[in-house]
């Protein structure tokens, strides 16, 4: 790649952002997200680290995306990454971290930390990944940070602030409970309090959220799904300030538009006078996922007020044995309903989440997914078209279960490649006959590389090794290393997973051991 059309690519995001940061510290740190910059700019995290490491003293921090793998420079001033004291990465999926190693492989930074040397930069990891499995990390980078920024940075900013050299920085690092390593575990998670509000830094024309000021209502999750990262792993679940979030809203939005991040949004203790305070100033809102059984007709009609135009219901299966199963027990009457209140009030687009492959999933529980769209579609389309004389939209996403860590799902395994391939035949087959429904269905070489990185343990090194080896070709790394058998695998409750050595949890542990038991028992029940 030419070097000036990556400047000239990076200074037209740059020439479309407000917020942007360009600061001169002694200190420079290089903020890497290990996806493309629409993606990047979308994560609230991600921003407010930037805006936190840029206010300590004598630190400059320049964001680095992954539009380019190789010869890649820095945002705000198209530095090259070698130029860089300290290299944080901040990740949240499994599967950016194969972009990371191409990215350190391409900037010729050797990928595993024990084959670097005090010439290379300190290199540290934080985000939602990072105290999730943090065994994806611990090879390559040198320390892992556990938890959020806000109240890390809090406690380790001096060691920022008054850096010298890796060595003496990793060693200050390490003293904290919240930092761990290859070699210094387990850590433990530090979160922040209810009253420091995350929002977004920068407005930008780019990405799903383009022009609007996101803001983040609650973290974690009160509903106990059991598949779900967030009902645990985010332990204890809170509601941020409603006071502080509207006046961080009233005094610091760059927009009108208002985007609302939150787990259980429906279900928050304030969202009725927040809805009313937004109408009162005039701004538009988005939200993210909503859980059926929390939304009211009330709720439905102030959202079409203020502005929204799509509305996503996450009811993941339809079988009465499954919803046990994942403890997300909602009635079809309840989505019916929701679904025709949606179309109602004139709200035209609605965005329908569900899951196959779940334990002691069947062709007939897949079968009822296709009816399930099909009555749905009945329902809103001819209340859009009777009503407002047109057919609205409808956009089905079907993603395979993942058994992610810190759920109690975690021991099941992926189901198998033949059975998964003649579910998502089925749903095309129906999906196709439905007039003016677009879907999206994972694939199973998707749902493989995810299955093995979620649960990955020390053997992904070995992954990681033959990925390198043979020019990052995935699919082949993957047989290689036997992923089919790794992510097919079933464990019982009494096995040790890595992350659950190197973490230690914010919840009594024993929860999830029970909570899989209940499982087993719901099976064998419906066998």
């Amino acid at each position: 790649m030419e070097k000036w059309s990556v400047i000239n690519h990076y200074r037209e995001i740059i020439n479309k952002e407000f917020g942007t940061i360009k600061k001169f510290g002694r200190i420079k740190v290089a903020l890497i997200y290990p996806n493309r910059y629409e993606i990047a700019i979308q994560n609230l995290g991600y921003q407010y680290v930037y805006k936190k490491f840029n206010e300590i003293e004598n630190v400059t921090c320049e964001r680095f995306v992954l539009d380019y793998l190789e010869d890649n420079l820095s945002l705000e001033n198209q530095k090259f990454l070698r130029e860089f004291d300290i290299l944080a990465l901040s990740i949240n999926f499994e599967e950016d971290i194969l972009s990371f190693i191409q990215f350190l492989k391409n900037e010729k930074i050797p990928v595993f930390k024990d084959e670097r040397d005090d010439s290379f930069p300190p290199i540290i990891a934080g985000g939602a990944l990072a105290f999730i499995n943090p065994s994806l990390l611990i090879d390559i980078v040198d320390v892992v940070l556990l938890g959020d920024i806000d109240p890390i940075l809090e406690n380790i900013k001096e060691e920022f602030n008054t850096y010298s050299d890796k060595n003496s920085f990793l060693e200050r690092l390490l003293k904290y409970e919240f930092v761990i390593s290859k070699d210094k575990y387990p850590g433990k998670v530090l979160l922040r309090n209810k009253n420091t509000i995350i929002n977004s830094v920068i407005k930008t024309e780019l990405g799903e959220f383009a022009n609007e000021f996101l803001i983040e209502l609650s973290s974690g999750c009160k509903y106990s799904c059991r598949f779900c990262t967030a009902t645990f792993a985010y332990r204890p679940f809170r509601v941020f300030d409603y006071e502080k979030t509207f006046e961080v809203i009233k005094n610091q939005r760059f927009s009108d538009e208002i985007g609302l991040i939150s787990a259980a949004f429906g279900d928050l203790p304030c969202v009725a006078d927040l809805l009313k305070q937004f109408e009162k100033f005039g701004l538009k809102v988005s939200v993210s996922s909503l859980r059926a059984d929390t939304l009211t007709n009330d709720i439905i009609s102030m959202l079409k007020k203020l502005g929204v135009r799509s509305i996503t219901i996450a009811e993941e299966t339809c079988s009465r044995k499954l919803k046990k199963l994942i403890n997300k027990e909602i009635d079809e009457d309840v989505i019916l309903n929701v679904a025709k209140e949606i179309a109602d009030v004139g709200i035209e687009n609605l965005k329908l989440y569900y899951m196959i492959g779940l334990p002691g999933e069947n062709i007939n529980d897949v079968e009822m997914i296709a009816d399930r769209v099909e009555n749905i579609s009945k329902i809103f389309f001819g209340i859009q078209r009777d009503k407002y004389n047109r057919l609205g939209k409808i956009k089905v996403s079907v993603n395979i279960f993942i058994p992610k860590p810190n759920t109690p799902l975690q021991y099941f395994g992926l189901d198998k490649k033949k059975v998964l391939n003649e579910k998502i035949k089925l749903l095309k087959k129906r999906f196709g006959r439905i007039s003016n429904v677009k879907y999206d269905i994972m694939n199973y070489n998707n749902a493989l590389l995810q299955g093995f990185l979620s649960r990955a343990e020390d053997y992904v090194k070995d992954f990681y090794i033959k990925l390198l080896d043979n020019g990052f070709d995935v699919k082949r790394a993957l047989r290689e290393a036997d992923a089919v058998k790794r992510g097919e695998m079933i464990y019982d409750e009494n096995y040790t997973f890595l992350w659950e050595k190197l973490v230690k949890p914010n919840y009594d542990a024993d929860i999830i051991k029970r909570e899989f038991l209940k499982c087993k028992e719901i099976l064998k029940r419906y066998h």
